[in-house]
């Protein structure tokens, strides 16, 4: 298979950055590194905006991501520095209290200082809390796009937890070097997702609900990650398959999004409405175990006999219902892709077109109901449908980022050449189900 002209974002051989990192580690903080720790991105196949509703999410981890260099200190200072070019300013220095001289610090290492933060609050039996006087030098490498749906803060996340895991905790002296990779088991990684996922909401400010911490942390190579944000429990689907033949990718649209902002706070707080206005916790229990269209429009139905009594808070009754609908009905595609996938055996090109069209099902849900889209990706869908593919949609918070796309390999140059044409700003990134973060 050849790829076009197109712009393509690689992810490097492992190895090669890490050694790269590593190196530059030791000339910016004057000693060696004590390891390097990678974590992944994720593309998400179904389930956006739906995570902290207690819905399904079918993320997959990407290639791309974050590799964090790391060495320990015994006064429990921070100091951190990024090679992204954009947001590099030199080495940031953050106290126990994660504050810095220089306030305010970059808006990156609150990231990485509020999972220090996190993990110093972990209470449970594991022996993943970080010592109240914890430091380290961390020098963070990504072959992310910053803002691109991709999960980028979630992955940065997840590499400073892996790398504190290892330098500071019960645990990592257990399993010390590269076993550490094995020794995390699926439960161990269940609570660092939950740490990270943590950092975010309150060190952040970010509502995110635990979908790409879970992925980052969780998933395996070669398999679709089927996640239950009821419970977090997860099922891991082998859909190589599905990749002899098709293939994914992401469409990087170049303009970039930040969840901590306004509107997609927005959107959550409309849809929490709506929650409330049908007696429900999450609205995952507005719905049956296995919901059909019918149960949507049934739950619909009982919003709108119940809104003109519920308190929404001043928001617009019809905001808050195209909010429930995207929701809803983002839930019930989830689950129609999970028993697709986890039942009877279907044709690979059934099960494929099938695939394809609740992807391009969901975007439009994003674009009318969610209201999250943006005209650059609504043209890269139209354009990649009518070049061959057989599914994109919109993926991450919204307001920008990528376009998750599902296309013949041997339509992957038509394809690519129909989106570039669109913006100059725009790159490709192949999307191929991928290992969770561990020791490099």
């Amino acid at each position: 298979m050849r790829e076009n002209s197109a712009r393509w974002l690689k992810a490097g051989d492992p190895d090669a950055v890490s050694s790269s990192v590593a190196t530059r580690f030791a000339q910016v903080f004057d000693r060696e590194a004590a390891g390097v720790w990678f974590a992944p991105g994720r593309a998400n196949l179904n389930g956006e905006h739906i995570d902290f509703h207690g819905g399904r999410c079918l993320p997959m981890a990407v290639r791309h991501g974050t590799y964090a260099a790391a060495a320990p200190r015994e006064d429990g200072l921070l100091r951190l520095r990024t090679l992204e070019p954009n947001l590099d300013t030199g080495v940031v220095e953050l106290d126990a209290d994660g504050a810095s001289a220089e306030e305010p610090a970059p808006e990156w290492t609150r990231y990485v200082s509020g999972v220090r933060w996190a993990m110093q609050q972990i209470s449970d039996p594991s022996q993943l809390q970080l010592p109240s006087g914890f430091g380290a030098d961390v020098l963070i490498r990504s072959t992310l796009p910053i803002g691109a749906g991709l999960s980028s803060s979630a992955s940065l996340e997840c590499a400073a937890a892996l790398a504190f895991t290892a330098l500071g905790t019960e645990v990592g002296r257990e399993y010390p070097d590269g076993d550490l990779t094995v020794g995390l088991s699926d439960e161990l990684r269940a609570v660092l997702a939950q740490a990270c996922m943590r950092a975010e909401v309150e060190a952040v400010g970010a509502g995110t609900g635990g979908l790409d911490q879970t992925a980052s942390l969780r998933a395996a190579e070669g398999k679709l990650v089927s996640l239950d944000c009821r419970d977090f429990s997860v099922v891991r689907t082998d859909i190589s398959f599905l990749l002899r033949d098709y293939r994914f990718l992401a469409v990087d649209t170049g303009q970039p999004h930040a969840l901590a902002e306004s509107e997609f706070g927005a959107r959550r707080e409309e849809s929490e409405a709506a929650a409330a206005a049908l007696g429900v916790q999450q609205l995952r229990d507005a719905l049956p175990e296995k919901p059909r269209k019918a149960d949507v429009e049934r739950a619909l139905a009982r919003f709108d006999e119940a809104v003109g009594a519920a308190d929404l808070g001043q928001k617009d009754p019809q905001a808050c219902r195209r909010r429930l609908k995207h929701a809803l009905g983002e839930m019930m595609r989830s689950e129609k892709i999970h028993a697709l996938l986890n039942g009877d055996a279907h044709g690979v090109d059934h099960t494929v077109e099938m695939i394809g069209e609740v992807m391009t099902s969901g975007h439009l849900s994003m674009r009318e109901d969610a209201e999250v889209s943006f005209p650059l990706a609504d043209q890269v869908v139209d354009a990649v449908l009518g070049a061959g593919a057989l599914g994109a949609r919109l993926i991450g918070g919204g307001f920008g980022g990528s376009v998750l796309v599902l296309c013949p390999k041997d339509a992957t140059e038509q394809v690519t050449a129909a989106a570039a044409r669109l913006s100059g700003g725009i790159r490709f990134l192949s999307v191929q189900p991928s290992a969770a973060a561990r020791v490099v």
